[in-house]
């Protein structure tokens, strides 16, 4: 069995869990990952526009 790792939103630094969001926008994949209250994960922009964040494994460093 894998190692426990903790994960974290990295643009809030709170921790998440590996379970889609409780509510997510139709026409978009949902994300493997949310926030412990079931949120997505912080909004950030990207190519195609604000998307949750990819989770870290680590908190980054102020």
């Amino acid at each position: 069995m894998g190692e426990k790792r903790d994960v974290f939103c990295p643009e809030c630094e709170e921790p998440v869990q590996a379970q889609p969001p409780r509510i997510w926008a139709c026409g978009t994949d949902r994300p493997a990952y949310s926030h412990l209250d079931g949120e997505p994960l912080c909004p950030v922009m990207t190519g195609a526009g604000y998307l949750p964040a990819e989770p870290v494994t680590q908190v980054p460093a102020e």
